[in-house]
């Protein structure tokens, strides 16, 4: 139901029809509740019903009634916020601020810092939300966090990984916490482009001295894939719901425990899977490669079509030699191409370059076997892993290469 006709922003702001729900930042390291994000909602002071924050701000139609409304859900956050502060000074607050009111004219003012200090909250305590997206002005954004950082706010890029996300800014603004945002979270388990696009977001996190924290969490495997990632921050309704402050501290911790025990059992069965299926494409690499000795007397390429259709499980299989040109055509299983195929699904000739691929390089480094992570196939355009080993004990043996389907 809408019921923003019935009541004006302006008296919202004015009468402070305002509430802050919280909810939960966990850390599975420590096994602990960390913080909280504050969340704003409005309330119709006629009717009793909640104004949803999309439609809260919605109601704001210039950027000086958009200000003063961020400006008033701060001020409910921290007031919020202060009683829970006193009871335990680790706890964090996420507090959002729209880029879109950062400008020449509040990128100095320190207003944050003053509701702060009123509420007695530290400032160290308190992590400053944006979505850089909406900024109007890089060098103004980039002034604004150097300011606040030298007062000693804690910096988060929210909604990264979505489309509108400007990555180029995060070396930029070099944010303490990156939060990946939840359209790249949900089912990520089941999604292998999710899995890759939040694997780099993690790995460029680290790499730089963020963060990364995991928003929207709803499913225990989605945790479990996320923190197979290495992911410690998590918030989502697995881990809680938004709820009033009166009841936050009483946070149900007994999910992260658990989630702690099957992750550890998680991380046993993903191992010993890996191992089975590395095993298992070792034997069929070797079938392979004793056919292709065997068989001296036929072309490498009847030995290679002969055994992709023997065994369904192969995208296709190739043979570079000692240098990494590709001496063989690219054999291919034709029931596992894509059907609409695009131009960059084509496979490798022969005479094509192989010498900066992963899986030519460990060979020639010394190594009797290597299996890549799983990667998309530009043979075939579907999910696989790479085997390559010598054919031939000697210096100067030819490597076959396998694509196994994943």
């Amino acid at each position: 139901m809408n019921t923003s006709p019935t009541i004006a922003i302006h008296e919202i702001i004015e009468r402070e029809c305002l509430i802050t729900v919280l909810q939960p930042l966990v850390s599975m390291n420590r096994k602990s509740l960390i913080g909280f994000e504050a969340l704003s909602r409005a309330v119709n002071p006629y009717t009793g019903e909640l104004i949803p924050p999309v439609e809260l701000f919605s109601m704001c139609k210039d950027l000086w009634t958009l200000t003063r409304l961020d400006r008033a859900c701060r001020k409910k956050a921290l007031e919020t916020f202060a009683p829970i502060s006193k009871k335990d000074r680790t706890l964090l607050l996420s507090i959002n601020i729209d880029a879109a009111i950062i400008n020449s004219d509040t990128i100095d003012y320190g207003l944050t810092g003053k509701m702060a200090a009123e509420c007695e909250v530290s400032v160290s305590n308190l992590i400053l939300e944006i979505i850089e997206s909406k900024a109007g002005s890089d060098l103004t954004l980039e002034k604004f966090v150097e300011n606040s950082r030298k007062r000693g706010f804690l910096i988060a890029l929210d909604d990264i990984g979505t489309g509108h996300s400007n990555l180029d800014r995060i070396p930029k603004l070099k944010p303490d916490i990156i939060k990946i945002d939840r359209s790249l979270i949900t089912d990520i388990n089941e999604k292998f482009h999710n899995l890759e696009v939040t694997r780099s977001l993690v790995n460029l996190a680290k790499s730089i001295g963020s963060l990364p924290l995991a928003e929207g969490v709803e499913t225990t495997q989605e945790a479990l894939t996320l923190m197979s990632l290495g992911i410690d921050v998590f918030q989502g309704y697995y881990f809680g719901k938004p709820v009033s402050a009166d009841i936050a501290l009483d946070t149900d911790i007994a999910p992260i425990h658990s989630l702690a025990s099957r992750f550890k059992t998680h991380m046993l069965e993903k191992l010993n899977r890996q191992k089975i299926m590395e095993n298992s494409y070792k034997r069929m690499t070797r079938k392979l490669r004793e056919a292709l000795i065997d068989g001296s007397e036929c072309t490498a390429d009847f030995i290679l079509s002969s055994f992709i259709t023997e065994n369904s499980t192969i995208e296709c299989a190739y043979i570079i030699d000692t240098n990494g040109i590709q001496r063989s055509e690219t054999i291919c299983n034709p029931f596992r191409l894509k059907k609409s195929r695009r131009l960059i699904y084509q496979p490798a000739p022969i005479g094509a370059d192989h010498s900066l691929k992963e899986y030519y390089l460990t060979i020639k480094s010394g190594k009797t076997w290597h299996t890549t992570d799983p990667y998309i196939s530009l043979a075939s355009g579907n999910q696989c892993v790479t085997v390559s080993t010598k054919l031939y004990d000697s210096p100067k043996s030819p490597i076959v290469c396998i694509d196994i389907s994943t």
